[in-house]
């Protein structure tokens, strides 16, 4: 982490979903990078949950490595209105996000939890926790195993060998080769809020 880029008392959010349940990943050569998550086929779904499964096991071993007084967060918004798993989605989740849309929430709701964890004082505990619903929430068993944790972390904080910045920025557009939908937003290329 930069020195100086933030203050002593910041809070690092990042979105998380309870999706990451779903997520597989080898313990012993953990796949960042998302090369692995759709064999032998591509499956929607677990590339996403497999992404926030990455994301929570990263974000659980920079919360260690955070100076004293800063915190990091994982925030479950829950299922939202109008966001791209239930308003964009491809393959079977565009025939099954139908049935799901009466019990989302809107987006004002979804905003609670990172809100909170932005703003109650005191922070927030645990640092490196995920949150649901303004309160602390349990992750899968994988999301809190620190050994995998800090085996995958270094493969997150840095860019790949010969990655130029704009190889390595957000890939939100970026299409499939396999389906033509949007790829899935990697962990290792993401944007948490900070406040």
């Amino acid at each position: 982490m930069a020195e100086g880029v933030l203050t002593l008392e910041a809070r690092i959010i990042d979105m998380s979903s309870f999706v990451e349940k779903r997520g597989k990943l080898d313990a012993i050569d953990p796949d960042v990078a998302g090369t692995s998550w759709s064999k032998p086929f591509y499956n929607q779904i677990n590339v996403y949950a497999t992404s926030k499964l990455v994301s929570l096991l990263a974000a659980r071993e920079l919360a260690h490595r955070l100076p004293d007084g800063m915190s990091f967060y994982n925030a479950n918004p829950g299922m939202v209105k109008g966001t791209a798993m239930n308003s964009n989605a491809g393959g079977p989740l565009r025939l099954t996000a139908p049935l799901f849309r009466p019990f989302a929430i809107t987006p004002d709701e979804g905003a609670q939890t990172p809100v909170w964890l932005a703003s109650a004082s005191p922070a927030p505990r645990p640092s490196g926790g995920f949150f649901s619903e303004s309160q602390p929430d349990t992750p899968s068993r994988l999301a809190l195993n620190d050994a995998l944790a800090r085996a995958l972390y270094p493969k997150t904080a840095d860019p790949p060998r010969g990655a130029a910045a704009h190889e390595i920025g957000p890939t939100r557009n970026r299409l499939s080769r396999r389906s033509g939908s949007r790829a899935p937003w990697s962990p290792t290329m993401s944007a948490p809020m900070t406040c």
